[in-house]
């Protein structure tokens, strides 16, 4: 699968230092037709074979989604994904059997990289070049490898995830958020999962989708 939650806040098992990062929601929706209340217990769905950040994913939505009273479940060691691919019919009757009467299922929408370079202090010697007539590869690349100035690079990573949930037995979307979270090279990844999720299981809440 070309997305998938691998690139997902690259991913939550990198461990890093504090740093800046950014999660919001940048859209929800709720199903004009859905009249119920709070879903009664939901399977959780991190769509990423690496089984540390599916596990880290699931988990931290139960524990979010458990703490104000919410039946909730993680899948990673009910159902593996190519299982759950493979018979869509024998995957719901596992969750169903588990208790679940609706799904969760977290995926990668998109995501870029964006690095920056900054020249901060001036050129220690670079060697000149006059002309062109006599200026071939090896005097370019003098130019080039001879700056020795110092150079300041960062790098920042956008990633949109989509949440969404549905009716386990009649596999209607109920609700979806489509959020983005920006990452400063020197993010902690792992605190800002937290912030993501919470995020994201108190807008199910405000939509009445939650206990």
């Amino acid at each position: 699968m070309k997305h998938r939650i691998k690139h997902l806040i690259i991913a939550a098992g990198a461990l890093c230092l504090c740093g800046c990062a950014s999660s919001s929601i940048k859209q929800s929706w709720k199903a004009p037709a859905y009249q119920g209340g709070p879903v009664q217990k939901i399977a959780v769905v991190a769509v990423d074979e690496r089984g540390l950040v599916r596990q880290g994913f699931e988990n931290r939505f139960v524990r979010d989604l458990r703490g104000n009273g919410q039946e909730a479940t993680a899948t990673f060691e009910l159902l593996g994904l190519p299982e759950i691919k493979a018979d869509k019919a024998a995957a719901a009757a596992r969750l169903a059997e588990a208790g679940a009467t609706a799904v969760l299922v977290v995926r990668l929408v998109d995501q870029a990289t964006y690095s920056r370079e900054v020249q901060a202090t001036h050129e220690r010697w670079v060697p000149t070049v006059t002309g062109y007539a006599g200026y071939g590869w090896y005097d370019c690349y003098s130019v080039a490898f001879m700056n020795m100035g110092t150079t300041w690079g960062s790098t920042t990573q956008k990633v949109y995830l989509d949440t969404s949930l549905f009716d386990l037995k009649t596999g209607q979307r109920l609700w979806s958020a489509l959020t983005l979270t920006t990452l400063k090279e020197d993010a902690d990844r792992l605190a800002e999962v937290d912030s993501l999720v919470g995020k994201v299981v108190v807008a199910l809440r405000q939509d009445g989708l939650v206990r």
